[in-house]
């Protein structure tokens, strides 16, 4: 299916997305060496030469220069300018003589990897099915402002070979695999016939090995697992959706299988550490606690399901495994809704127009989406939790601009504030974490807490939105009505400590928190199991509100 390059040319897109990385996070002191002339913006390399960007100067947005033209040039003293291709662009940026240093090669090897992805996402779309469609725009569009979003590592193989994926079936002993199941995965993945092939299989072994499934990459992985029995036998999910190793179920369009992978996209392995797998469940319990007790969240919230797994590695310490072979059963509720779609997609303004074209008023489920997701993510925090609330991790069920469903899921990554559980007479979660490592779910207090709500709820999914849905829209009118939605929850949750603190923290701080994600990929190892990202700041966008508010309210007095 052909997309159009008019609503969303993803190499053009990369280009902006770099910028607005390198600005937001001034790496390098970008800003400093910016300069934008008569349309535009011009970034000193160094005293003889420029990269040139057509562009729209906007100062009242969080990144004031919309990049309009995908040509890109470098203007060298007394030379005519020469134009520079997306594959160079980032060897232009390392050897400026303001680039920090670091290792420059591994730098240009993930960027020739995100160029790579971004050419194979520029061609037609591999899927005929609407629901596919969707799960392909999130995929194009992936994660805002992170340039290096598209380096899929070994992954890259499946967006390539866009088709069923197959995966090997190996057998395990069960002492070496951690899981809270008494039941076998294959039980659940296949069909009548395909499981009298397994049992064929596994009855030469003893009760004590567990059969599991495994993407082909992790072959070499199995077979240092101590005991490991290929059991010569292949069967096929359906296509991957936007994580690239996710895949839907062959016959469930409820169900989703989330395998272990030894690829690195977004500087982390993506293998499936038990201790993740089981916090997830604590979680799970904890959410499902939570909506028990509120009826705002209990009508728009529902629960992805994703206590079935299974995981092991050569480590018998849970804390210790990485989990290089491992496999998620994910159950979404049922629905009878007309379009289910991670909110990803709805950073894709194609995806607006396939929603417009079936009869939904975007611009009002756009209102209404921004109002109920500001209201989840405040009331989630009223209780003392955050759910990793960006697009990727929350599936919309949608029938019109009045009739939809946030699903959450991926709880493995659910933050809580145990001081603000308490003071709900909520029981903590009994999370396994590994103190010697950076630990970002137990936070000490709501401020701490609520940065994953500003940084990955409003500026990583919410905001991008807000510019796919009306493109070329004031981003202060968004953040207008983003002031105003914080407003209203904060008089429904109606409690004067919360609404104290959040007026403080959300509508009156004059910074904001914000994930940098350049310098910390850059200088991660690839065998890190989170996304290499840390807190910076930037100026708090509802701060002209503010100010715009008080400018207007001093006019009528006068």
């Amino acid at each position: 299916m052909t997309l159009s390059v008019n609503l969303y040319n993803p190499r053009f897109a990369l280009v902006q997305k770099l910028i607005a990385a390198l600005y937001l996070e001034n790496y390098g002191d970008f800003k400093s060496h910016c300069v934008y002339q008569q349309g535009q913006l011009l970034v000193r390399l160094d005293s003889q030469s420029q990269l040139v960007f057509t562009c729209q100067f906007r100062p009242m947005d969080m990144v004031p220069y919309a990049i309009t033209d995908p040509d890109i040039s470098i203007q060298k003293q007394n030379l005519q300018p020469t134009l520079v291709s997306l594959t160079s662009l980032m060897s232009h940026f390392i050897e400026s003589d303001w680039w920090p240093e670091g290792d420059n090669q591994r730098t240009l090897s993930k960027w020739h990897e995100v160029v790579q992805t971004v050419n194979v996402l520029a061609q037609s779309a591999p899927v005929t099915q609407t629901s596919d469609l969707f799960e392909w725009l999130a995929l194009v569009i992936d994660r805002p402002n992170h340039p290096f979003a598209h380096a899929k590592a070994s992954l890259q193989t499946v967006l390539e070979n866009w088709t069923q994926q197959q995966v090997q079936w190996w057998a395990f002993p069960k002492e070496q695999v951690f899981t809270r199941q008494s039941h076998t995965a294959y039980r659940l993945l296949l069909d009548d016939t395909q499981q009298l092939r397994l049992d064929a299989k596994l009855a030469d072994l003893s009760d004590d090995y567990i059969a599991l499934p495994m993407l082909l990459s992790q072959v070499a992985v199995a077979r240092e697992i101590p005991a490991s029995r290929d059991l010569e036998f292949t069967s096929e999910l359906g296509l991957a959706t936007s994580s690239l190793r996710t895949f839907c179920h062959p016959t469930d369009a409820l169900k989703h299988i989330k395998m272990a992978s030894s690829a690195t996209p977004l500087g982390a392995m993506r293998t499936m550490p038990p201790r993740y797998l089981y916090n997830g469940d604590c979680a799970y319990a904890l959410l499902q606690d939570i909506l028990s007790r509120s009826k705002t969240l209990a009508q728009n919230v529902q629960l992805c399901d994703e206590r079935q797994w299974w995981s092991l590695s050569t480590h018998r310490d849970m804390l210790q495994c990485k989990g290089e072979i491992g496999v998620q059963l994910r159950c979404l509720p049922t629905h009878n809704k007309q379009f289910v779609l991670s909110m990803a997609a709805l950073n894709h303004p194609q995806a607006w127009q396939m929603l417009a074209q079936a009869g939904v008023d975007t611009q009002q489920l756009f209102t209404n989406l921004t109002q109920r997701f500001v209201q989840m993510g405040l009331n989630f925090l009223f209780y003392g939790v955050a759910p990793e609330c960006h697009g990727q991790n929350i599936i919309l069920y949608i029938n019109s601009h009045d009739d939809f469903t946030f699903v959450l899921r991926d709880h493995d990554s659910l933050r809580i504030c145990p001081k603000q559980l308490t003071a709900n007479q909520l029981a903590l979660p009994d999370y396994q974490i590994n103190w010697h490592t950076p630990n970002t779910l137990v936070l000490p207090d709501l401020t701490e807490l609520a940065k994953y709500f500003i940084t990955l709820g409003l500026q990583v999914n919410l905001y991008p939105i807000a510019k796919a849905v009306g493109q070329g829209v004031d981003e202060q009118v968004f953040w207008r009505t983003v002031y105003r939605d914080i407003e209203t929850c904060l008089a429904q949750i109606n409690d004067d400590t919360f609404t104290k603190w959040a007026e403080q923290c959300l509508l009156n701080a004059k910074y904001w928190p914000f994930k940098a994600v350049l310098a910390p990929l850059f200088a991660a190892d690839d065998d890190v199991t989170g996304m290499p990202s840390a807190m910076s700041t930037i100026e708090n966008p509802l701060s002209s509100v503010r100010q715009h508010r008080q400018e207007r309210a001093s006019d009528v007095a006068n």
